[in-house]
């Protein structure tokens, strides 16, 4: 008799925002055959014998301290952004209310409750827990695509995992990144922690030696979905051909939630660095690079990044490349949240823990990699995809 496949959890904090619902609406679709799986690598020939979760057996669920369902979202970016037709909605509206059925109350750092770090993360925690528990799930993977968070200093934190267990329950939650939070959680319920977005998540010395002791597989952070895409694969070209970059500049325009949130200047510092730090690791002498990023409300969920490079050529001569890359924010995240979930599954099933360093390809700040030439970080991902089919097959 054939066997029945095992059930994913997909636990998403942030699990009523534009990329959660966007994620949420894309299995479904994909699942009834609705859409074809286009931009995800999982779906591709890489992929091809690994024996993925498949759309049907990943289930959704997660954190979200909004008050808006994934219904309810998915309506708005139809309404205001031009996605998902009327159909589509119809089709996948059974979907979304079985998700929303499996959302729970996240951490709210302004909540007037002082509550220990500690408290949180037990009550986060039993939420994972549980999830795994009624919904009969083999393993859990947690997808952190909350907003951006401001920049904290590591050095504040204990590196020790013993003190800062101490810290945790001495300090207020309020004290601690919410990232933090849940990706301590996320470890204690023994899922893969994967942080989509720039903020600490599990990306701390203590945090990072728990995980260890836990058998954790992590990864983040800082997905890397447009602009800084093309920075990755455009900036080895002008090295390769030994042409001196002078000065590199970008302009973002965003208009969603996460646009209003990179408003607030501490917050805005963080992408702002992951973005720049790829052009310096790629290009030598470092070039001027100047990148802003602006939030236009009426853009709702569509992005807008327009570049210019200057650089020069034989006997000194200077010219210029510019490009404009226009897509819509959610489309683009969607497809590498999916992909990420059944990679890192892959991982587990495979006995695997650590940091997940061969997902580099997807991330503007990848875990113990400086490496940002796309290329070579596809190459890593190919390489372990292939070592996981030969030993697949033995």
């Amino acid at each position: 008799m054939p066997t029945t496949p095992e059930k994913l959890g997909l636990w998403l904090v942030g699990a009523s925002g534009n990329v959660a619902t966007t994620v949420a609406v894309g299995l479904a679709a994909m699942h009834s055959g609705r859409v074809r799986p286009i931009g995800l690598i999982t779906e591709s020939p890489a992929c091809r014998g690994l024996q993925l979760a498949p759309f049907a057996c990943i289930v959704l669920g997660g954190h979200e301290i909004a008050r808006r369902t994934p219904h309810q979202t998915a309506h708005e970016l139809a309404d205001q952004s031009g996605l998902f037709g009327t159909e589509l909605l119809k089709a996948v509206a059974p979907a979304l209310r079985r998700y929303g059925r499996q959302i729970r109350p996240g951490y709210d750092p302004r909540s007037p409750r002082r509550v220990s770090a500690a408290s949180v993360i037990a009550r986060l925690r039993r939420d994972i827990d549980a999830f795994k528990s009624s919904q009969r799930l083999a393993r859990v993977v947690v997808i952190h695509v909350a907003s951006a968070e401001a920049m904290h200093d590591a050095r504040k934190f204990p590196r020790d995992w013993r003190a800062f267990e101490s810290m945790l329950k001495r300090r207020r939650a309020a004290a601690v990144p919410p990232s933090v939070l849940y990706a301590l959680a996320a470890i204690e319920a023994g899922a893969a922690y994967v942080n989509f977005t720039p903020a600490v998540g599990a990306d701390l010395p203590a945090i990072r030696a728990r995980a260890a002791q836990r058998g954790a597989a992590l990864m983040g952070s800082d997905a890397k979905t447009g602009e800084s895409l093309l920075r990755s694969v455009l900036a080895p070209m002008f090295s390769d051909r030994c042409l001196d970059v002078r000065s590199w500049t970008g302009a973002n325009l965003l208009g969603n939630r996460d646009g209003a949130n990179l408003s607030d200047a501490k917050v805005k510092v963080a992408k702002l660095r992951s973005k720049d730090a790829i052009l310096a690791s790629l290009l030598s002498p470092r070039p001027d690079t100047h990148t802003a990023i602006e939030f236009v409300a009426s853009l709702h969920d569509w992005k807008t990044a327009w570049n210019h490079i200057h650089f020069a050529g034989f006997l000194g001569t200077p010219m210029a490349l510019q490009f404009v890359w226009q897509g819509c924010d959610s489309i683009l995240a969607a497809p590498l949240v999916i992909d990420l979930a059944r990679l890192a599954d892959l991982h587990l099933r495979r006995g695997r823990s650590g940091v997940m360093s061969h997902l580099a390809a997807f991330f503007k700040a990848p875990m113990d990699s400086r490496d940002h030439h796309f290329h070579r970080q596809m190459a890593a991902l190919h390489a372990y995809l292939d070592n996981a089919r030969a030993e697949a097959r033995r």
